[in-house]
């Protein structure tokens, strides 16, 4: 079998077989730890405002993957006997190799009140335009993804398009920031990767193995630049089915920085709570976007 060598650097989203290396490596659902924490706020926001067939309660899964927030969502549903029936569950993701997957692991309840989209959280009301229901009550932006924003202004543009689509008075955005992407200029950020090849067995392809390799990382203002070497390995017969030069740059953020950027956009800051493993931000849009609307 012949070698798929990418020789443009590329994320961990754009081939089937990078999709599955990232759900192995990525933030699962044990620990990040955030399933109880999404769904009380799901139960919250739903007894504030009921929904009905023909103003049914919409949420937004932004920077989805391949749907861990949401199957959580839906694992915590079939256990409490909630009813869906006048429920909306948007994923929205840019890398459709994830929605694939998404919408390939989706069962039960999700199938019926579910849909996958691609798009950009940079453009979520493109995203809303075309829907009958246009507003979300409950956005959520998981376990640090808005990181991946890292070019200069994608953070507000992606605060400003919550505006847009966010439900007046009820509708709330939950924006997590990751520890781990916290800068602290008193500390030099270190980069701990064990040096040699990682490998790590594909759980989807039992005759498959990634070894990472040449693990570089470096910090320029408040980007994290991260480098690796990816080989996709048969181990049945040791050819390499796909080799990657994996690059990711990855936003760093001063503490509350996202209430400064949040403040000159059309949302009010209403919490920050903290989490085990990050800080839930959680937004409304102002008296004024309201009035608008």
């Amino acid at each position: 079998m012949s070698t798929t060598l990418i020789e443009q650097p590329r994320d961990l989203y754009s081939s089937p077989y990078l999709v599955d290396y990232y759900d192995l490596v990525a933030p699962n659902s044990r620990s990040v730890n955030d399933a109880s924490f999404y769904w009380g706020v799901y139960q919250k926001l739903l007894s504030i405002r009921p929904p009905s067939s023909d103003d049914p309660f919409v949420v937004m899964d932004v920077g989805t993957g391949t749907g861990r927030v949401i199957h959580d969502l839906a694992s915590n549903a079939i256990s409490s006997g909630a009813d869906f029936h006048n429920v909306e569950i948007i994923g929205v993701d840019n890398a459709q190799h994830m929605l694939d997957k998404a919408q390939e692991i989706t069962t039960g309840i999700f199938k019926d009140c579910g849909s996958w989209v691609h798009g950009s959280a940079l453009s979520l009301s493109d995203v809303m335009e075309p829907r009958q229901h246009q507003k979300v009550d409950l956005l959520i932006f998981s376990i640090g993804s808005i990181s991946h924003l890292s070019e200069a202004g994608q953070p507000e543009c992606f605060l400003e398009e919550v505006s847009k689509v966010l439900r007046p008075r009820t509708g709330r955005a939950y924006v997590s920031i990751y520890d781990g992407s916290l800068l602290n200029p008193d500390e030099k950020i270190a980069f701990h990767q064990p040096p040699g090849v990682t490998e790590i067995q594909s759980t989807t392809y039992p005759s498959v193995v990634y070894r990472e390799s040449n693990h570089r990382g470096d910090l320029d203002g408040n980007v994290k630049f991260v480098k690796f070497e990816l080989e996709v390995v048969n181990i049945e017969n040791q050819s390499v089915l796909e080799k990657n030069e994996i690059s990711m740059k990855m936003r760093q953020w001063m503490k509350d920085e996202i209430v400064d950027l949040a403040s000159k956009t059309e949302l009010d800051f209403v919490d920050s709570i903290k989490g085990a493993h990050e800080t839930f931000y959680v937004f409304s849009i102002t008296a004024d976007a309201e009035s608008r609307q």
